[in-house]
């Protein structure tokens, strides 16, 4: 037995991507955030090949798909062949 709410959603849906139907071939920066550390510029002068510079999130925490500095999912990175790719585990909420 189908969920009228769903259907209901689904005709939401659909007519909020009818609406931007003349917009969806615009190009959007993506941007794959692994994380974020703060260092004194002192730190940053002192950088040097294979240094290494450490982050807060953990390896576990995954990765955040960004927009416009918003964030837009969380997902996993993957490795498909030879390339690396992102799963996408997690749709953020708009509000």
């Amino acid at each position: 037995m189908k969920d009228p709410k769903e259907d209901e959603l689904r005709a939401a849906n659909q007519a909020t991507i009818d609406a931007w139907r003349d917009h969806l071939d615009l190009t959007v920066p993506v941007s794959i955030e692994l994380g974020r550390t703060k260092l004194t510029a002192a730190a940053i002068l002192e950088l040097e090949t294979n240094a290494i510079v450490q982050l807060v999130r953990s390896t576990g925490e995954g990765v955040d798909v960004l927009a416009d500095n918003r964030r837009l999912a969380r997902g996993e990175i993957i490795m498909i062949e030879d390339r690396t790719g992102i799963r996408i585990n997690e749709i953020a909420d708009p509000g």
